[in-house]
C-alpha cells in the first residue's frame, strides 16, 4: 500500500469499522441496560400489589371486582396490566378488563374463560381473542409456561419475551398464597412501541454512519486531488532528476503554485541550483589543485634522477625513500582526482542493464596478459549463468578492479587469485580471495576507510589507500554491499576474502 491515497482510505475505513462496532455495542449495552431498568421497574411494581394483596383482606373476602378496583388503584406504571392465574393457569383477574370473573376467586367455583397452554370453547370470548388481535398469546410461550412453573414452587423471576411478529413483553411473575391455594401475580407489558423506537434509532445510525462513510470517500477523493495528486508530481519530477542529474534538470511542475507545495518546489530547485554549483566547483577545484601539486613533483622527480649518479650507496638508500614516497604521492593525486570525477560523473551517468558474467570476463582477460607469469587468476562461473545488473557497467569494472588490484598487490608471485560467481533468488555474489598475509587489523571495516593503508612486507606496491574506499562507494551507490575477511585454515590465515553482493536486474 504505496500510496497516500489508499491509506487514507484504509484508515478512514477502519476507523469506520471501528466506530460501527463501538455503536453497536453501546446500542446493545444501552438497550440490555433499558430493558433491564424496565424489568426492575415491573418486578417492583408487582412486588407492591404483592404486599398490598398479602396484607389486605381482598383474597379473603373473595370479591373479585374489589381485587380488580383495589389494583387498578396501586398501577403506577402506564400501559402496565396485572393478571392473577391460580395454580392450574385459569385467569382469574385481568386489569385489562378481559375475562374478569364475578364472584369467588376460589378455584372450585370460577367459571373456566382460558387456560395456560390452551384457550376455552366459549365462543364469545374466543371471537374477543380474535378482534383483540390475539391478546395473551404469551399464555401459550413456552417460556412463560415455564416461568409459571417456577412460580407455583416459590420462585419468582422477570423476563421478556420476543415474538415471531416482533412483538415484545416484559413480565414478572410473584407467587402469593391463600390458605392452601396458590395464586400468581403477572406484571407484564407490551414493549413494542419501545421496540419500535429503539430500532428506529439504530436505523437512524445507520444512515448517519453511510452518509459519514460517504463523506470521507468524497473528502479523501478531494484530497488526493488537491494535495496528493501535486505531491506525487513533485515525487515524479524529482525522480527524473535523479536519473538524469547530467543534464541538470529543475522541478518546474509545480512553480505556479502559491501554496506550501509550490514553495517545497521552488526550495527544491534552489537546493538542485546549489548542488550543481557545489558539483562544477568540487571538479574544477579539484583538477586544479592537482594540476599544481603534480607539478613541484615533477620537478623533484627530475632533481633526484639527475643527482642520482653523483650520491653513494648510503644516500642512494634515502633517496630510493624519496622516489617511493613521490611515486606515492603521484597515486595519491591520481586515484583522488579519480574519486572526485567519479564522485561526480557516478550521478550524471545514467543506468544501464548488463551481463555482469561479461564484464568479469574482461577482467580476467586483461588480468591474464598483464600478469602473465606471475598471478594465476580463476575465474569459477556457472556457464548457463545469465545475470543481469542495473548500473553503470564503467564504475562497476572500476569497482572489481581495484579490488582484484590489492590482492594481487598481496599475493606472492606464484599466488592465485580466485574470482567466484554465485547468485540467489534476488542478489548476485562475487567473491575474491588472495593467498597474501590477510588483514592484519581486527577492526576489518576500517581497510573500507579512505587513505588507511596497512603494508609491511608483503605489500610490492605503492598505493594511496583509496582503491578499496572507491570501490565501496561505487558498489554502496549501486544498492550493493562489500565485506571483507580473513581466510584460515588450521587456525593460521592463508590470504584475504572480499565478497560483493549486488541486486539483480528485475
Amino acid at each position: 500500500m504505496n500510496s497516500l491515497l489508499k491509506k487514507y482510505l484504509f484508515y478512514n475505513l477502519l476507523g469506520l469499522v471501528l466506530l460501527a462496532i463501538a455503536t453497536t455495542v453501546l446500542i446493545v449495552v444501552l438497550n440490555n441496560y433499558q430493558l433491564n431498568k424496565r424489568l426492575k421497574e415491573i418486578d417492583n411494581q408487582n412486588l407492591i400489589i404483592y404486599n398490598f394483596l398479602n396484607s389486605s383482606n381482598f383474597l379473603r373476602n373473595n370479591d373479585s371486582q374489589s381485587i380488580y378496583n383495589a389494583i387498578l388503584s396501586k398501577l403506577e406504571i402506564k400501559n402496565l396490566s396485572i393478571l392473577i392465574l391460580d395454580n392450574e393457569g385459569n385467569v382469574v383477574i385481568d386489569t385489562k378488563g378481559y375475562d374478569v370473573a364475578s364472584g369467588s376467586i376460589n378455584p372450585s367455583p370460577l367459571i373456566e374463560i382460558e387456560k395456560l397452554g390452551g384457550y376455552s370453547d366459549n365462543n364469545e370470548i374466543s371471537n374477543l381473542d380474535k378482534k383483540s388481535n390475539g391478546f395473551r398469546d404469551f399464555l401459550n410461550n413456552e417460556i412463560f409456561i415455564e416461568k409459571h412453573n417456577n412460580s407455583k414452587i416459590g420462585i419468582k423471576s422477570s423476563f421478556s419475551i420476543q415474538h415471531e411478529n416482533k412483538k415484545l413483553e416484559l413480565f414478572s411473575i410473584l407467587p402469593v398464597s391463600l390458605n392452601d391455594d396458590v395464586f400468581h401475580i403477572v406484571a407484564y407489558e407490551d414493549n413494542t412501541e419501545i421496540q419500535r423506537i429503539n430500532n428506529q434509532i439504530r436505523f437512524n445510525v445507520l444512515l448517519a454512519g453511510l452518509a459519514i462513510a460517504f463523506s470521507l470517500i468524497l473528502f479523501s477523493f478531494f484530497l488526493n486531488f488537491i494535495i496528493l495528486k501535486p505531491i506525487k508530481k513533485l515525487a515524479k519530477a524529482a525522480e527524473n532528476v535523479d536519473a538524469d542529474v547530467k543534464s541538470k534538470p529543475l522541478i518546474t511542475v509545480l512553480d505556479r503554485r502559491e501554496d506550501e507545495i509550490g514553495q517545497l518546489s521552488k526550495i527544491i530547485n534552489t537546493m538542485l541550483k546549489n548542488l550543481y554549483q557545489k558539483i562544477d566547483n568540487a571538479e574544477n577545484n579539484s583538477a586544479d589543485l592537482m594540476h599544481e601539486i603534480r607539478n613541484p613533483l615533477a620537478s623533484i622527480k627530475m632533481a633526484t634522477d639527475v643527482i642520482n649518479d653523483k650520491l653513494d650507496d648510503d644516500q642512494k638508500k634515502f633517496l630510493d625513500l624519496i622516489l617511493s614516497d613521490i611515486s606515492r604521492i603521484e597515486n595519491i593525486i591520481t586515484d583522488y582526482s579519480s574519486m572526485i570525477k567519479d564522485e561526480v560523473n557516478l550521478y550524471k551517468s545514467q543506468s544501464n542493464v548488463f551481463n555482469i558474467r561479461e564484464l568479469l570476463d574482461d577482467l580476467v582477460h586483461n588480468y591474464k596478459e598483464n600478469f602473465s607469469g606471475k598471478l594465476t587468476i580463476k575465474f569459477i562461473a556457472n556457464e548457463n549463468q545469465n545475470l543481469l545488473v542495473n548500473g553503470q557497467k564503467s564504475f562497476l569494472y572500476q569497482a572489481f578492479d581495484n579490488i582484484i588490484i590489492n590482492a594481487a598487490s598481496f599475493s606472492p608471485t606464484d599466488g592465485i587469485i580466485e574470482i567466484v560467481l554465485s547468485s540467489t533468488k534476488n542478489y548476485l555474489s562475487v567473491s575474491i580471495s588472495d593467498e597474501g598475509p590477510g588483514i592484519k587489523d581486527p577492526n576489518i571495516k576500517r581497510i573500507f576507510e579512505r587513505f588507511y593503508s596497512f603494508r609491511d612486507n608483503y605489500s610490492n606496491q605503492a598505493h594511496s589507500g583509496l582503491g578499496l574506499s572507491i570501490a565501496k562507494q561505487i558498489i554502496d551507490a549501486h544498492d550493493g554491499y562489500i565485506s571483507a575477511d580473513n581466510l584460515t585454515e588450521g587456525g593460521n590465515i592463508v590470504g584475504a576474502k572480499f565478497i560483493v553482493n549486488l541486486p539483480l536486474a528485475d
